[in-house]
């Protein structure tokens, strides 16, 4: 296929994301607790075949039906589009497809189902659309600029919109983070104050811990250490159901290398005890 003339709108970028995400699906249950082997990366993390095979199929599709855009991918990096765009167009800027094939390899490779596809598209300059789709969980949240976020449940077939809780005082709030290190090292110290003060704590981590604080079940969420690939999808999905994903300024940016998620309640409080001005 070639790309329209025609500049995408957002429903048609999502019902196109969520068509990867079916194919993204196939490929990662075809080879979850297959005994694939898993081998280390550089920088100490886990890959596998399912990561570097749903990478390249997604990467395929989207240079397929978009070769204008840009994608940038955990196991490729970044990629410029092999048709460059044309001047005339009525696109603004190219779009950036952000991929992670396997969000939560390690627990992947371990045979734990808390693991998903994570697929966003940027478009000048902030998400536009973002999928996650858990189907060893049965699960899937999406989300679109303007058209709400939602989730559905494999089991039941119940599709639903999603929304942010309500609560404000830190000791309703159920805290979750990623990485135990990573989390109590990060922000001077202080995210002890915090977990000591909120009501409940929980390490559930990677995209399922964003998901949760935008479907209400949690109200913070926070990563000590993270790529953009890891947190583009979830973005958009927490905004959209009524929550915040910022650093610790309060930017809502993907490349800060840490990230702060919350129901929007109680944000401000939560970055001025990170910050230490509480």
């Amino acid at each position: 296929m070639t790309q329209s003339p025609e500049r995408p709108s957002t429903a048609e970028l999502l019902a196109f994301a969520l068509e990867l995400a079916d194919a993204a699906d196939a490929v990662t249950m075809r080879h979850y607790r297959g005994g694939g082997e898993a081998w280390r990366k550089h920088d100490g993390s886990l890959v596998t075949l399912a990561d570097t095979e749903t990478e390249s199929m997604l990467r395929a599709r989207i240079a397929a039906r978009f070769p204008a855009d840009r994608i940038l991918g955990e196991e490729e990096g970044l990629t410029l589009p092999a048709m460059p765009m044309d001047p005339s167009s009525s696109e603004a800027s190219p779009s950036q497809w952000v991929l992670d094939p396997v969000d939560g390899t390690h627990n992947f490779a371990r045979g734990i189902p808390v693991w998903a596809t994570l697929i966003a598209c940027e478009r000048d300059g902030r998400v536009e659309v973002g999928v996650v789709s858990a189907p060893a969980m049965g699960m899937r949240w999406w989300a679109a600029r303007g058209l709400g976020a939602h989730r559905r449940e494999a089991l039941t077939g119940v599709e639903e919109r999603i929304h942010v809780s309500d609560r404000a005082n830190l000791e309703d709030a159920q805290v979750l983070y990623g990485s135990y290190t990573l989390t109590l090292g990060s922000w001077g110290g202080r995210v002890e104050e915090l977990l000591r003060g909120s009501w409940r704590q929980r390490g559930f981590g990677d995209f399922w811990q964003h998901c949760l604080v935008a479907e209400g079940a949690a109200e913070v969420a926070l990563e000590g250490e993270i790529k953009p690939w890891d947190i583009a999808a979830v973005q958009v999905i927490v905004e959209e159901a009524g929550g915040r994903l910022t650093d610790i300024e309060g930017s809502s940016r993907l490349d800060a290398g840490h990230s702060i998620t919350t129901n929007s309640a109680l944000h401000e409080l939560v970055l001025r005890t990170l910050s230490g001005d509480a």
